[in-house]
């Protein structure tokens, strides 16, 4: 297998960005269960636009080689994304951010990110409800075409 296929994932490129760090540690920064993260490296569910900025944010990965795997947008060449979460200022947001109270990003272009994603995620969920009604019909349909069949002697 080559390297390029191994990256085919978010959740691949997500073990790639947390590098030797251990799972436990990763998902601490993260403010998430251990048990999350793997799934998500795992490809088993996707995470919310939050955990993808803060792992371009602790990782240096740029937001397109984390969701896309773009060649360009490699970690090398990632600018930071998500100034208002540099280890520098993180406590004192943590600090700041009530314990259920979803994070304000305090600077525009993670604002911004944060609002893409949102919508993203939003589309993706009318997507995944549109597609379970159209395979409630092909089900009918195909009961419908079946029934027939089984009642000609």
């Amino acid at each position: 297998m080559r390297k390029q296929d191994t990256m085919t994932t978010l959740g691949s490129r997500i073990k790639m960005a947390r590098g030797k760090e251990s799972q436990e540690k990763f998902a601490a920064r993260l403010e998430i269960s251990k048990g999350a993260l793997g799934f998500y490296e795992r490809d088993e569910n996707l995470p919310k636009s939050d955990v993808i900025l803060k792992i371009c944010a602790f990782t240096g990965a740029s937001l397109d080689w984390l969701l896309t795997g773009a060649e360009s947008a490699s970690r090398e060449a990632a600018h930071d994304l998500a100034p208002c979460l540099t280890p520098a200022n993180q406590a004192e947001q943590t600090a700041a951010a009530a314990p259920h109270e979803s994070r304000e990003w305090s600077c525009p272009q993670c604002a911004e990110l944060k609002k893409r994603l949102t919508a993203l995620e939003e589309e993706r969920r009318e997507l995944c409800a549109e597609n379970r009604g159209l395979w409630k019909k092909v089900c009918l349909l195909l009961e419908g075409v079946a029934g027939p069949q089984e009642r000609q002697p």
